[in-house]
């Protein structure tokens, strides 16, 4: 008997089908219901915060405000949160003119108009200034020290000097940091390129540490933020469709803790035993494979030495960076080499990092892909094995593994932080 499965393809599905004999399971985040008036749960979050006093009282009349939210390639509401926080900010006589949105894209690249548009709703695009973060414009940073794991800490001048700083992101994965929010909106997202390669160059460390968040990159992304801080955070933990569960106001470290616990509900599953093989879907994170191979690096935790991983992502955006795909054609370098380009500041520390955890994987496992978005050719000089026909591809893939080979599917696997049952707390 065959099992028929839908998985996540950019806007669409594509289905396969496996044996139900091979089949493990289909692990998806936790299906926790969705807010049915958004706006009320807000408001009504704004209006009792976590540890700090409401918005209103934190904010004074004539104050210089700056508001982080988060870029194009996160799902956060923003669009909704922000005529909210808007209006809050109009009842403590904070003019428009004192008003900054900020986009903290970190490394990633600038939103195009339409995107920022998009991402804050045409009526605030047009009323207020928007400012989109460059992490190597370093005319425009404030040096403000040193953390205690050497990190140097230049943050946006913007943000440094505004008089008040308000947060508005999204609890979710995070391959880097164990889950993203808090005080993620300083560092990386208003750093510089400077502070943020200092800072993921432990990312190392938390290698196959999914979901941790006591891992020193976490720990040095606290501490640096620290030293700008954000007085009033408006984080939301969304659903594995990207809608709002709920939302944590307040107090950053309050906002995290408890964010972060209702996060670990949602996207951590848990697999009775390893696979032979894992079918992951790169949604939600599938615009380029710099984003995609998250899903890669959190099946890998679960997939059995010599086994193998298939990841299906539609990649509009192909690689997302072509330094990122140069590293990644340079089938010469072993994680060691990685390591010493990390260290020696060698390129980009993100992508080095990311061709360090692919390197560590490539040498246990098979990596395959399905995709239209990057050509088989540029993929397969990076290490993919390509398929362009999936079901006849995951058919190869129960013939080199065996009759008795079992198979997990992740439909969402760029947010599904998957580990062994066994080796849980």
């Amino acid at each position: 008997m065959d099992t028929s499965i839908q998985l996540k393809y950019g806007n669409s599905n594509v289905a396969v089908t496996l044996p139900s004999t091979n089949l493990l399971g289909i692990f998806e985040p936790s299906a926790l219901p969705p807010l049915t008036n958004m706006v009320e749960d807000l408001h009504q979050s704004m209006m009792h915060p976590l540890s700090r006093p409401p918005l209103d009282e934190i904010v004074k009349p004539n104050e210089k405000i700056v508001i982080l939210i988060d870029d194009h390639t996160r799902g956060t509401p923003t669009a909704l949160i922000l005529p909210e926080v808007i209006q809050v900010l109009h009842q403590a006589n904070v003019p428009d003119h004192n008003i900054t949105i900020m986009i903290t894209h970190g490394t990633h690249r600038l939103c195009s108009e339409d995107e920022v548009k998009q991402k804050v709703g045409e009526e605030i695009y047009q009323q207020y200034t928007i400012v989109q973060h460059r992490c190597d414009d370093e005319e425009n940073q404030v040096y403000l020290g040193i953390t205690q794991r050497g990190t140097p800490v230049w943050i946006n001048r913007i943000v440094v000097e505004a008089d008040k700083r308000i947060g508005i992101g999204h609890i979710g994965p995070s391959p880097y940091a164990g889950y993203s929010g808090g005080l993620k909106l300083i560092v990386p997202g208003v750093a510089s390129l400077d502070t943020i390669n200092a800072n993921h160059s432990m990312v190392p460390v938390g290698f196959r540490k999914a979901g941790a968040v006591d891992i020193p990159t976490r720990q040095d992304i606290d501490e640096a933020a620290a030293m700008v801080g954000i007085d009033f955070l408006i984080d939301v933990v969304l659903d594995r469709e990207d809608r709002a569960i709920k939302f944590f106001t307040g107090d950053p470290n309050v906002v995290y803790q408890q964010g972060v616990a209702l996060a670990k509900q949602v996207f951590e599953v848990a697999l009775p035993q390893p696979v032979d093989i894992a079918i992951t879907s790169a949604y939600p994170y599938d615009l380029d494979l710099y984003q995609g191979v998250r899903a890669v690096e959190y099946a890998d935790s679960v997939v059995k030495e010599g086994g193998s991983i298939l990841l299906i992502a539609a990649l509009p955006e192909g690689w997302g960076d072509e330094e990122f795909h140069q590293l990644m054609k340079d089938r010469t370098k072993t994680p060691q080499h990685f390591l010493r380009d990390i260290n020696r500041r060698n390129g980009k520390v993100t992508f080095n990092v990311l061709g360090y955890n692919l390197a560590r994987i490539k040498q246990e496992k098979n990596l395959f892909i399905f995709t239209q978005g990057i050509p088989a050719s540029e993929l397969e000089e990076a290490g993919f094995n390509c398929t362009d026909n999936l079901q006849q591809g995951i058919e190869k893939l129960l013939e080199k593994h065996g009759a008795n080979s079992q198979v997990a599917v992740f439909p969402i696997g760029s947010a599904s932080v998957s580990k062994i049952q066994s080796l849980l707390p």
